[in-house]
């Protein structure tokens, strides 16, 4: 019974500090956005000053694969609180900066140490939960902490610019990654050993490879859609960021029970299923987009479905990805998954900016009807892969 006990204790442990970093990396994310204008009033910058976000994702995302990789090597847990060390010292570092420049270099930095935590976050709770059932269950908590940071990043980063400045973004980071790490330490070190790069059993290519895209076209037309409405809905319609960042609200806070629901229906239904229903109800919220882009209610509306269904979709996903790489390379598999995510959302931002530039109207129906496209095509490789 005490054993029993010990392991549990041990499994909540792992879980919370892979879901804690998975919701202070979202949560860096939105709170440095909110608090963008007010740096580049005190710092100055013009232009560079939007390297404080571009840097730290093109360093997380450049970063993702090696770190998996050596999450591996290294051992999950020595990867994990090593980078989520890096990543409180930075926060410190870009907190106390002086200058833009030493702020840049920092983010930079912290983007490369985000890329550590991530992989070896998920590699973690893999170890800690080995029943396939209790882990799809796990990692819609997990998914479910970053949904949360979401929803409350850009209220709090505000709240925290407002009354104390742009810094107290930085430290509220070094508090929660601190926390983090406590959790970390107190996990047991038997959950995450070094492995050799071959060892075990060989990884599942299709379940990997339906997994990779999945979430490439999962990021490119959720983080798409929402790139190109907050560009029309202030540039075109003339709506304020306030007004804007309200429209996306009901769809970001279904995402935190429909990741909590993933884990059971996959149980139930299996992983492909959940993963093909999810994508289908993206695939309706961006079909209703395309005809109603100018009514902000309707956008509202055709939303909702899109935030259910990526919210089913990505604990799918990591399940299966997770499921079809061998314990001792889930580090690479959360890598190749995380780092197809971030291309996703990338390759969005870059050719939808592309289209808008060449018609507010046309140009937003364009992109929707291409992020409409990749999700079909995802979901039916899914089907029949």
């Amino acid at each position: 019974m005490i054993a029993r006990t010990d392991s549990f204790s041990a499994s909540v442990l792992a879980v919370g500090a892979a879901a804690l970093s998975f919701f202070l990396i979202t949560l860096n994310a939105s709170m440095v956005t909110t608090a963008l204008p007010v740096i580049g009033r005190e710092l100055g910058g013009g232009s560079a000053l939007a390297w404080v976000l571009t840097g730290y994702s093109l360093a997380l995302a450049a970063c993702l694969l090696p770190a998996g990789v050596l999450s591996d090597r290294i051992g999950a847990r020595r990867a994990f609180i090593t980078g989520m060390l890096v990543f409180a010292g930075t926060s410190v570092v870009c907190a106390i900066a002086g200058t833009l420049t030493m702020l840049l270099a920092a983010r930079a930095v912290q983007g490369a140490a985000a890329a550590a935590v991530l992989p070896a976050g998920l590699a973690l709770l893999t170890a800690a939960v080995p029943d396939p059932e209790r882990r799809s269950s796990a990692i819609g908590r997990w998914s479910a902490a970053g949904a949360v940071a979401l929803v409350v990043g850009s209220p709090a980063g505000g709240a925290l610019t407002t009354a104390f400045g742009w810094r107290a973004t930085f430290w509220a980071n070094a508090v929660v990654g601190l926390v983090t790490l406590l959790a970390a330490f107190a996990a047991p070190n038997h959950h995450s050993r070094p492995q050799p790069e071959h060892s075990g059993p060989p990884v599942d290519r299709r379940a990997a490879g339906i997994s990779a895209v999945t979430g490439f076209a999962v990021n490119f037309s959720s983080y798409g859609a929402i790139f190109v409405l907050t560009l029309f809905l202030q540039d075109h319609l003339g709506h304020s960021p306030w007004t804007t960042g309200l429209v996306f609200v009901p769809m970001t806070l279904l995402i935190i029970p429909a990741n909590l629901l993933a884990g059971p229906l996959t149980n139930r239904y299996g992983v492909i299923r959940v993963l093909v229903a999810g994508q289908m109800l993206m695939l309706i919220g961006l079909a209703g987009l395309c005809t109603t882009p100018e009514a902000v209610s309707a956008l509202i509306a055709w939303l909702l479905p899109i935030g259910i269904g990526a919210g089913l979709a990505a604990p799918a996903m990591t399940t299966m990805m997770l499921t079809g790489v061998p314990g001792p390379r889930a580090g690479f598999g959360a890598g190749v998954l995380n780092a197809a995510r971030q291309v996703g959302s990338g390759a969005a931002a870059g050719l939808f900016g592309a289209l808008l530039s060449s018609g507010a109207l046309s140009g937003v129906r364009t992109s929707l009807v291409i992020a409409c496209a990749a999700v079909l095509v995802s979901a039916l490789l899914a089907t029949i892969g």
